[in-house]
This record gives structure tokens, C-alpha cells and sequence, in this order.
């Protein structure tokens, strides 16, 4: 039986795990559809949606641990500049064919570090900071021909799409290529950024961002952690959340060990 078939899957917090997920229990699409068809037969049917929707909406899990390096001198120009962004980590999509379907929340997680030093200060703060993490939402393209299974394999894991690039929207052509393309904001944003690394720290670090619909996320320090602003407002079904890996100026190097993503969905 796999996850989506199953009603919940739980997670044994002693497990050991790099960077484990936020809960010990997920109630999956199928165990949401099923509670809500049961409380159908005892609850008016609006009523019936609203109590799935307040405490049993599915979620999507995905996680990647393996450690991988961006150098932001893969893409050196004369100036001098440097800029790198590899594609780390992707979704599945948020489903379809079921009805109105509205993310709830999102919650990021990374291990990651620095190159361990800086030239310019900032040590052991968010000063002087060059390496963090974006996320975008990915739409399928009607060029792409997406067909029934756009998603046969992870973006991650693709032979182009897991090369470096010099930022997001250099590898817009190869997402299209793939029957992919960017949800942009009306001012044209691709890109949210999720969390940055301490700076000139080597050692691994976990971080930790959730953003939740219509709730304005408050930060002690907005160098370290995004707020998410109209993310989750153009997060809609069929589409997938990625998450990029950035380091940019001459030397900097983000190394990431692991990276997860969970997605809260209702179901109305």
C-alpha cells in the first residue's frame, strides 16, 4: 500500500533522519476523502467539508538528503560578478480533478553551510551574507506538450535540469523543454526567498521557514528568512514547488547536505 493509499502515514520520531519533518502524522488525499465520505453519513455535506478542512487536510512530502556543492564561480563574469543557482529540490503536484483544492501552508527545511569564511566580515551573523535559498512554483507549459505524467521524473534528478545555473530564470527554456514554465507575480517574480546560511560558517546548519495563506509571516531578521508574500495565494493545483540553491560574488559556495518540503492542502 503506498502513502496515497493509505489513510495517514506516520513518521517514528526516533528514526534516525539528517533533517527530520515537522510532524510524526500526515493524513494523505485518500484518508482525507475517506473521513470526509464517512462524516457525510452523519454531517450535512458542507459541514462534513469544513471539519475535514480544519483537522484532517492532506499534505505532500518530499525530501532529498545528499550533499551537493554551488559555486557561484561556475558563472564568472569580468566586474568581477559570480552568481550560481542549482535546483535542489522538487514537488509533486498539487492534485487534481478532486475539486476546489487550496493550499494552506508550506514549511521549508535546509542543511546547508557556507564556504566557512569571508573576506569582508560578518562572521557567524546574517551579515555579509552570499549563499541562501529561492523557491518558485512551476505551472505546466501548453508548449511542453506536459501530457498525463509530467512528472515521471523529478526535475531534480533530470540530466539538464540538475546542472548549474546562473540564476532561475536562465533555466527557463529547459524548464519549458520539460512541459514546465515559472508562475510569476504581476510584477514579473519568480522567485521567494526562503532562508539564507549564516555566514562564514562551515559546519552544517538546519533552518527552518513556514509560510501560511493569508497570514502575514513575522521575522526577527529579514536577512535570514523570507516572508513568502503571495506565494501560497499562486500555489494552485497542478502545480509543483522547487527549491533553488543560491550562492552568488566570487568564491562563495553553498554546500546543502538535505532539504525537505511539506505542503498543507484543504479540501473544499
Amino acid at each position: 500500500m503506498s502513502q496515497l493509499d493509505a489513510p495517514g502515514f506516520s513518521i517514528d520520531p526516533r528514526s534516525p533522519s539528517v533533517l527530520p519533518y515537522s510532524c510524526t502524522f500526515y493524513p494523505t488525499l485518500n484518508g482525507a476523502l475517506s473521513a470526509r465520505r464517512l462524516l457525510e453519513h452523519r454531517l450535512p455535506p458542507e459541514l462534513a467539508v469544513a471539519v475535514v478542512f480544519l483537522g484532517y487536510s492532506p499534505w505532500l512530502l518530499k525530501r532529498r538528503v545528499e550533499e551537493r556543492r554551488y559555486n557561484a564561480n561556475d558563472f564568472w563574469m569580468p566586474g568581477p560578478r559570480a552568481s550560481v543557482a542549482g535546483l535542489y529540490l522538487s514537488t509533486e503536484r498539487i492534485p487534481t480533478d478532486i475539486g476546489p483544492v487550496i493550499p494552506q501552508r508550506i514549511i521549508f527545511q535546509t542543511r546547508a553551510a557556507d564556504q566557512g569564511w569571508a573576506t569582508f566580515g560578518g562572521n557567524g551573523t546574517f551579515d555579509n551574507n552570499h549563499t541562501w535559498f529561492e523557491a518558485s512554483i512551476l505551472q505546466p507549459s501548453c508548449r511542453g506538450g506536459v501530457g498525463d505524467d509530467p512528472r515521471s521524473v523529478a526535475l531534480e534528478d533530470d540530466n539538464v535540469l540538475s546542472n548549474p545555473w546562473e540564476n532561475a530564470e536562465s533555466a527557463r527554456q529547459a524548464l519549458r523543454d520539460k512541459g514546465w514554465d515559472f508562475v510569476e507575480t504581476e510584477d514579473g517574480q519568480i522567485t521567494w526567498r526562503v532562508c539564507s546560511n549564516i555566514t562564514a560558517r562551515s559546519d552544517y546548519r538546519n533552518y527552518r521557514v513556514e509560510w501560511q495563506r493569508g497570514v502575514k509571516t513575522e521575522v526577527d531578521d529579514e536577512r535570514a528568512v523570507g516572508k513568502g508574500e503571495g506565494f501560497l495565494e499562486l500555489l494552485e493545483p497542478g502545480c509543483i514547488v522547487v527549491l533553488w540553491a543560491r550562492a552568488e560574488q566570487q568564491l562563495w559556495v553553498n554546500h546543502v547536505a538535505a532539504a525537505s518540503i511539506e505542503i498543507e492542502y484543504g479540501l473544499l
